[in-house]
Parts: C-alpha cells; structure tokens; sequence
C-alpha cells in the first residue's frame, strides 16, 4: 500500500478578492508580490479556486507574533506587476485580545 503525501494548510490566510480566470496574460495574475510581512517582498503563487477564480491564498501560520502593515500587487505571466492594493491592510498575529470590563469585585 502507496501513501500520498498531502501538504497540509495552515490557517490563517491573507486573502484578496477572486479574479475571473478566464482573463487574458496581460490581466490574469500568476503570482502576487506583499510587502509588510518581512523585510524584503515575498512572491508566491496565485491560487486557482474550484470555480476557475484565482486569488492571493498566503498561509500565515508561520508569522511571528506582531503588527503587520501590508499590501499586495499581482503578477501577470510576462512579468508586469500591478498597482499596490490600497489602503495597506494591518493586522495583529498571534495575540489574544485586549480585556475589557476591568473592575475590582468584592
């Protein structure tokens, strides 16, 4: 008996809204470029959904803890990146959330 190894995904993931797929090589991204999450831009491979749809799926299970500041571009196929998504998108990893209703009881 042959096992198959299965990537598995972590959770969460930066997401951007999905894109036909049916778009031309100058508008259908291959791969996006975000920028906020290390020191230099991080490139990864566009995502093609079930129905055909591609969209930005970056695993951020890996993220160190913190405030992260982010914007992402799409990369068509011959190279050419597009506008910066705008505004930037921050987020905090890896904390629990503020306490709230602070009060002394007897």
């Amino acid at each position: 008996m042959f096992g198959v190894a299965q990537a598995v995904l972590g959770s969460p993931f930066l997401v951007c809204d999905p894109v036909p797929g049916n778009l031309d090589q100058f508008t259908k991204p291959v791969s996006y470029v975000i920028t906020g999450l290390s020191s230099t831009p991080l490139s990864t491979p566009a995502v093609v959904n079930g129905d055909g749809t591609v969209q930005l799926h970056y695993d951020l299970a890996q993220l160190p803890h913190g405030t992260y500041t982010v914007t992402a571009s799409a990369v068509n196929s011959l190279g050419g990146v597009g506008p910066a998504s705008d505004p930037p998108f921050s987020f905090t990893s890896g904390l629990p959330a503020m306490p709230t209703g602070l009060r002394i009881v007897p």
